[in-house]
């Protein structure tokens, strides 16, 4: 197999290196704003495409694991010898997976697939080989006997370098009753898996849900049905908040109300950034076009079903982005930023990507430092974006004109 290698643009003083990205990035420029730097070329692109990149993970050796969620696939890719192998497959049973929704590198160089389908992880050794399952609905989110239970936990979105895994929960809430609810605000949970411990250490605001019942609404009873059905989703440009986990169990907070990144140590510590004055975007036909045609390259969604009374038992099930009502409330503005904007960087800077007009060439992302201060932003090339970084590099993801997917790697 063969890579595309391309030629390095002073990319030394564009990319995040864990010495140099404060000092370089953190340069006025006559206005007092923070110098904006362009990613224009990547040294190397994988030449094999995907269909929907939306996890990677690089190992010690430099392999790098890549999920693609629409082919229900997880593949060990060699950018030093061009070669991509298969991890594990499609299905229910032993080192399979139903739906790769999130890479989590635990230490060791570990790997762990979350698999909501299924409900559970696959474990991927170091050498990218499957290596068995584990399930925390039980013991983490299960709440048998209980009264009100929320949701399946949340997907995954992170992990310390002590393994402690960290979940948002969903700010859908099924009564006893079977009625749903809605929260605006979830919390952010770190599960210890060696001593079986979940606590809270951050809540975060939430995008309001628009739910239905493709089953038809339950009724108050005394005997709940005995399984709900609920598929949820949410409004475009919705102001909300995201997160993310640095390697020592900080969580940074980057607030959409008041843009900014809040830090969290994990005694509880915590640290407040300064706001950052942005230029509220008006929402135009153009926007919600190009909207409506991305949901639809989307591929499946996740439909939560719940049981009834006492908690029960969660399912999930894949549901096609088309078969959803087109939105009929628009906001006037789009927020600074909108769900899963941001990453971490080895060095603990924040990237996170940002709204900009219907048009816009390129992306564009702020980049904030360990005290929550903006030091400096990046752009990529139009139909770019960020997916994660490695040892010394930064890891971005191309789309073509057939929408199909190309990972590529920039060294710092």
């Amino acid at each position: 197999m063969r890579l595309s290698r391309l030629p390095l643009y002073a990319l030394r003083a564009s990319v995040c290196a864990s010495a140099v990205l404060p000092a370089a990035l953190s340069a006025q420029n006559g206005a007092g704003k923070p110098a904006v730097r362009a990613l224009t070329k990547p040294d190397v692109e994988f030449e094999e495409s995907f269909t929907q990149i939306n996890g990677i993970r690089e190992l010690g050796d430099g392999r790098v694991i890549v999920s693609d969620s629409r082919e229900k696939v997880v593949r060990l890719v060699d950018f030093g010898s061009g070669e991509m192998t298969q991890i594990g497959r499609e299905g229910s049973g032993p080192n399979e997976f139903a739906m790769p929704m999130a890479l989590l590198a635990v230490p060791g160089d570990t790997t762990l697939i979350y698999d909501p389908l299924n409900q559970r992880f696959l474990i991927v050794d170091p050498k990218g080989k499957p290596a068995g399952t584990f399930s925390l609905v039980q013991d983490a989110v299960g709440r048998p006997g209980g009264g009100t239970f929320r949701g399946i936990g949340g997907r995954p979105k992170g992990v310390d370098r002590q393994g402690r895994l960290y979940f948002l929960a969903s700010n859908l809430i099924i009564g006893p009753d079977g009625q749903p609810s809605r929260a605006d605000s979830a919390p952010v949970t770190r599960y210890d898996r060696a001593r079986k411990k979940t606590d809270t250490v951050a809540f975060i605001q939430m995008a309001q849900m628009n739910v239905t019942f493709p089953g038809g609404r339950p009724r108050p009873s005394e005997n709940a049905p005995t399984r709900i059905t609920v598929a949820a989703t949410t409004s475009p440009f919705q102001t909300q908040d995201d997160w993310v986990v640095a390697p020592d169990g900080r969580i940074a907070v980057v607030r959409g109300e008041t843009y900014r990144v809040d830090w969290i140590a994990p005694n509880g510590a915590r640290t407040t950034g300064p706001a950052v004055p942005y230029e509220k975007i008006r929402i135009t036909d153009a926007d919600k076009k190009a909207w409506k045609e991305a949901r639809s390259r989307t591929g499946t969604s996740i439909q939560t079903r719940v049981g009834g009374a006492g908690g029960g038992q969660t399912q999930t099930q894949a549901v096609n982005p088309r078969d959803i009502p087109d939105p009929t409330d628009w906001p006037e503005f789009k927020p600074p930023f909108v769900g899963n904007a941001a990453t971490i960087a080895p060095d603990g800077t924040v990237w996170v990507l940002r709204t900009q007009p219907a048009g816009a060439k390129g992306m564009l992302y702020d980049i904030f430092d360990g005290r929550g201060q903006l030091v400096g932003r990046a752009t990529l090339p139009e139909r770019t974006r960020l997916v994660g970084f490695g040892k010394g590099v930064a890891y971005t993801v191309r789309v073509d004109e057939d929408d199909l997917q190309y990972l590529q790697r920039y060294k710092l």
